[in-house]
């Protein structure tokens, strides 16, 4: 309890120092992020990708802007982008709200939505097509009786590389949703797929790939050490910044010592990232010793941003060595 005490208290400092950033930016992306959903996060702590929960009211009709009702088929229409505005994040998006807690949809609904799902064509922007599909993925998911081919649907989308990287980590957060319900065979494949996810560690979806790697209960001793070999390799220099996030956090959590000469040189380095800084100091609490002590006392003193965080990874390495 203690240990996940103070990850939250690292993680809450690290939210901090993203939000003061962000706040020089607020005007200007205002009315954009009114407009459209955001991206996905840096993988801070990657989020399981459960449902995306919606507010609305069970209805099989879709009501659109101009005060329209449609069928639910005609708003599966309207999701996929067929008919009037097609490029209205809005109104795709309204037809989707409609149905979102829909699990009995028809097989040619479903069928459509796959299609939407493979298509690499879309009229509006990248970021707004991923929010939606992510919608989608979430849609088909919940389908009751599961949506037979789904997996495979999303392997296929990630091994085409048609797709951008916006999406392709959104494949790569449900097919690690998915993994516990398969069978042994898809199970394998889907894995296979994480595993090649987590190897392209210059990619964002590299990180999440790595937590889903992670989340496998049924992972055998040589797949822990290949997570292990994974998480080791992402958190380099040259890796994806978020990706990187990522893979220094795992390290600490799991406990990877390994990764302690890259995480000083880390805290060392003349160019250096807020948040990256304060995710590798909680590490460090994880996987340090003594001699790291100074190092974090530095932060302490010298920095606000980090200090909490530095403070926290020293009570760690005391109560582990055993000093009062």
């Amino acid at each position: 309890m203690k240990q996940a005490k103070h990850m939250f208290i690292i993680v809450l400092a690290a939210v901090g120092v993203i939000a003061a950033m962000m706040m020089g930016l607020k005007f200007a992306f205002s009315r954009m992020v009114s407009a459209a959903k955001p991206q996905l996060p840096a993988p801070i702590a990657p989020m399981q990708p459960a449902e995306v929960r919606v507010k609305v009211e069970e209805r099989n009709a879709a009501p659109l802007e101009n005060g329209a009702v449609v069928a639910a088929s005609d708003a599966v229409a309207i999701v996929c982008g067929n008919g009037a505005n097609v490029d209205r994040y809005e109104t795709r998006n309204g037809a989707l709200r409609s149905i979102a807690r829909r699990r009995d949809l028809p097989k040619e609904d479903v069928a459509a939505l796959m299609d939407y799902l493979a298509s690499t064509k879309d009229a509006m922007r990248v970021e707004r097509v991923a929010a939606l599909k992510n919608d989608v993925m979430n849609l088909l998911r919940n389908q009751e009786p599961p949506v037979e081919g789904l997996a495979d649907a999303l392997i296929a989308m990630f091994d085409g590389g048609a797709h951008p990287p916006a999406v392709l980590d959104y494949c790569i957060q449900h097919l690690g949703a998915m993994q516990g319900g398969l069978n042994d065979t898809a199970r394998r494949r889907v894995l296979a797929v994480l595993a090649m996810a987590a190897a392209r560690k210059g990619q964002s979806y590299a990180g999440t790939a790595l937590y889903s790697l992670a989340a496998d209960r049924c992972a055998t001793s040589a797949q822990n050490a290949e997570l292990k070999r994974l998480a080791l390799a992402m958190c380099a220099a040259d890796s994806n910044p978020a990706a990187r996030i990522a893979a220094i956090q795992l390290a600490g959590e799991h406990g990877y010592a390994e990764a302690l000469p890259i995480l000083r040189k880390a805290l060392s380095s003349p160019r250096r990232d807020a948040v990256l800084d304060i995710v590798a100091i909680g590490s460090v609490g994880f996987l340090g010793d003594s001699s790291d002590i100074p190092r974090l006392s530095h932060f302490i003193k010298s920095d606000s941003r980090r200090a909490p965080a530095a403070e926290a990874a020293i009570r760690r390495i005391d109560e582990r060595l055993g000093v009062k």
